[in-house]
């Protein structure tokens, strides 16, 4: 039997909101997945912290694109709450859904899914060298030559 409201304990939030400031820092990258193009925007707070992430597709009212577009809000609220980047890229590394494929970023040659690709270039530009090896998203050997 259901319990009573008045009878639940009171909810209380365990962490706040991070606001990123007004004028942010960040930047903007095109990439074609699949044959399909996506824009994404990366925004950091004033310690240089991942703070939002907005991937845009570029057939406006596609599945694809809402889903996309609701994933991205998703991440970034999640990030304001303090979810760590490298939960979100564990969490949505080797996600497969179309479009897919060959991208067209020199770092990253293949992508299973818009959110794959995003994992992959979060990890890259936000997580130590070592995670990103222990992920895959780095070859060791690569890392070694680069690092």
């Amino acid at each position: 039997m259901p319990q009573d409201v008045t009878d639940a304990a009171p909810v209380t939030p365990t962490r706040s909101r991070r606001r990123l400031p007004r004028v942010r820092s960040g930047y903007r990258l095109d990439v074609d997945i699949g044959g399909t193009e996506f824009g994404m925007t990366v925004n950091v707070d004033g310690d240089q912290r991942l703070g939002a992430v907005f991937l845009d597709h570029s057939k406006h009212g596609s599945f694809t694109h809402g889903l996309v577009a609701t994933i991205s809000e998703l991440l970034s609220t999640a990030l304001a709450y303090g979810m760590p980047v490298d939960e979100f890229v564990e969490r949505f590394l080797h996600t497969r859904f179309d479009p897919c494929g060959l991208t067209s970023d020199p770092d990253i040659r293949w992508a299973a899914s818009p959110m794959d690709y995003l994992a992959r270039r979060i990890g890259k530009d936000f997580l130590p060298r070592q995670r990103q090896i222990t992920l895959g998203i780095t070859d060791a050997n690569t890392a070694a030559v680069t690092a």
